[in-house]
């Protein structure tokens, strides 16, 4: 395991010998088995890595195939199905002993002045301010960064009195990684598609007053936007809502700002919602 490495060694893949393919670090994630931002995160490194600079990520689109299981390689396989003068894509696939467990098609683009409007960025606390608060409960983000990155939640959904009926279905979380140094963008890009899973299937369980753990949640697919280049170990706020429920599953929706109140990264995400059978 790679319990040594930051998040941007983490998410950066090595080549294998064999024409694009790479081998990315693997991680114990507990019962996640492994947790689906580091399928993301590698893939899109992989991705990235066949592709000439300056062009960064535009977009990316994931399905979660089969659980991923920390003891075993992974090995992420990339084709190239357009190589254009503006814009690369790819699809990646994460194999374990042969299987895939994960598939990404990605988009990649040089980048461009152009015409600018997005949403404004939520009020909300700062993460200074919610510091205290933060100690004081022990928050511990749903997924496990062991330091890597700091997640400060604003409110309180994820403390066991506020889960009653009738919450809003809306999280907001200011993220970081713990990286240490500066990045280079396309790395950056790769960390931010690691944190951008993190949250956002809780939102769909919100409304129901009940704790996370009665539900059998997990990601089904993912998809992502980029932009604009950001720092991400600079604190970035990321705006959530879930749009629907139905079919045992969750429409999950998320912003992401800088601190200054760019607009970064969009991310959708469906997600599964089952309740166990006791919660039935």
């Amino acid at each position: 395991m790679s319990d040594e490495l930051n998040l941007a060694e983490l998410m950066t893949v090595q080549p294998t010998g064999k024409t694009d393919e790479f081998e990315g670090p693997r991680e114990s994630y507990g019962r996640l088995g492994i947790y689906g931002g580091h399928f993301v995160g590698q893939a899109l490194s992989a991705g990235l890595q066949t592709v000439d600079e300056p062009k960064l990520a535009q977009s990316f689109h994931c399905y979660f195939l089969n659980p991923g299981k920390q003891e075993v390689p992974l090995i992420y396989q990339v084709q190239r199905l357009k190589e254009g003068r503006g814009v690369d894509v790819r699809t990646v696939t994460a194999l374990q002993d042969g299987v895939a467990a994960f598939s990404m098609t990605a988009s990649f683009k040089v980048p461009e002045q152009g015409d600018e409007h997005q949403r404004e960025m939520p009020e909300v606390p700062s993460p200074e301010a919610l510091q205290a608060q933060v100690t004081e409960r022990q928050f511990q983000p749903p997924m496990m960064t062991k330091d890597r990155a700091t997640l400060q939640l604003v409110g309180e959904s994820f403390v066991p009195e506020t889960f009653k009926p009738g919450r809003e279905p809306v999280l907001q979380v200011w993220m970081k990684s713990n990286h240490g140094t500066e990045l280079d963008d396309r790395t950056a890009q790769c960390v931010l598609a690691f944190l951008s899973d993190g949250t956002l299937m809780f939102n769909s369980v919100l409304p129901y007053g009940i704790p996370f753990q009665t539900h059998r949640l997990t990601s089904l697919d993912h998809a992502g936007w980029f932009h604009r280049p950001a720092d991400v170990g600079q604190w970035m706020l990321y705006d959530q809502v879930s749009t629907a429920t139905a079919d045992g599953r969750g429409m999950n929706m998320g912003e992401v700002f800088d601190r200054s109140g760019r607009l970064i990264m969009t991310c959708m995400q469906d997600s599964m919602l089952r309740r166990m059978p006791q919660q039935s």
